[in-house]
């Protein structure tokens, strides 16, 4: 991922080089937006795949809302 991270803002670099209105600019910004679709996708994947370990791995997954203004009264109030 970062080598794609990297070759974005290559690509990002050479399209703001571009002069405005020419058929390399396009080029440029079809490329551009290809890498950032790739970006996606491989974010996509990596969280997709992460999330089904997750679920492989552990029979009971909790997810709890705490109230950190609550946390924080509780920790002032404990010192």
């Amino acid at each position: 991922m970062i080598k794609s991270e990297n070759k974005l803002i290559k690509e990002q670099r050479a399209l703001s080089r571009k002069k405005k209105g020419s058929k390399n600019r396009e080029k440029a910004r079809l490329q551009l937006a290809n890498t950032h679709e790739k970006i996606r996708n491989q974010r996509t994947d990596f969280l997709q795949k992460t999330s089904t370990k997750i679920v492989r791995e552990n029979q009971m997954i909790v997810l709890e809302n705490l109230s950190t203004k609550n946390l924080a009264k509780l920790a002032y109030c404990m010192n």
